[in-house]
């Protein structure tokens, strides 16, 4: 790895689009705030700026994760924050369950993050690819609780480090997502079931055009209600 700061507080970027981000980017976005880092596609530590992630370059942008690393660092947060990006646009949480390829990547990039500071929480954005069909959707909150489950052994953090889920964006049109439900329930249900686990509502979020992905002042919007939930559930 390049050279990089010392015993970060780390936290990895797991999902689908929403998390990676699909706002649009203007071109002038402003600098991070100092202090907050991402791990590159090539391992190595770079200073953070939109877009964090890498899945689909051409249409990849605005995100949750800097504005929430940002949101905790204006509040006090402990410096430096490493951000871990891993999610993927368009895939199915089966992808993201132990032994699937997403989760297996994930994982190796966390623990390669590791070397340079500890795990702090993880955050998941992820469900749309599942709405569309009523056994996916049936099947997701045995596959979200596994995830919780599994990710937290393999990194061996156990249940001292933070989970947290968002909800599905309320605009997703029936005809296209009529399963949605089943997803937001077994988001909120990981509650009963996991210490140190919160869910983050994502009401009165716009999307940007698409009845899909959140536009960039909802994306930065959804990282600070991330952050917002982070602190309640820690401080």
């Amino acid at each position: 790895m390049s050279t990089k700061p010392d015993r970060m507080k780390l936290f990895l970027l797991i999902g689908q689009s929403n998390m990676a981000g699909r706002g649009e980017l203007t071109g002038s976005e402003p600098a991070a705030a100092e202090g907050i880092w991402t791990l590159a596609q090539d391992l190595t530590w770079k200073p953070a700026a939109d877009p964090l992630h890498f899945d689909k370059p051409d249409i990849v942008g605005v995100g949750p994760g800097l504005s929430f690393a940002e949101q905790l660092v204006q509040g006090g947060f402990p410096q430096p924050v490493g951000l871990i990006p891993c999610a993927v646009g368009g895939t199915r949480i089966e992808r993201w369950v132990k032994g699937a390829d997403l989760y297996e990547q994930a994982v190796q990039r966390a623990q390669a993050a590791l070397e340079a500071g500890e795990l702090s929480g993880i955050l998941w954005a992820q469900g749309e690819s599942d709405t569309g069909e009523l056994e996916l959707a049936q099947a997701y909150k045995e596959r979200i609780f596994s995830l919780i489950r599994d990710v937290r052994a393999d990194l061996g953090c156990g249940e001292r480090v933070p989970f947290l889920a968002a909800k599905l964006g309320t605009f997703l049109r029936e005809e296209a997502s009529p399963y949605t439900r089943f997803i937001n329930e077994a988001v909120e249900a990981a509650q009963e079931h996991y210490a140190n686990y919160g869910w983050v509502d994502t009401a009165g979020l716009t999307h940007k055009g698409d009845d899909l992905h959140y536009d960039a002042d909802s994306a930065r919007a959804l990282g600070r209600r991330f952050a917002e939930r982070y602190v309640q559930m820690n401080y």
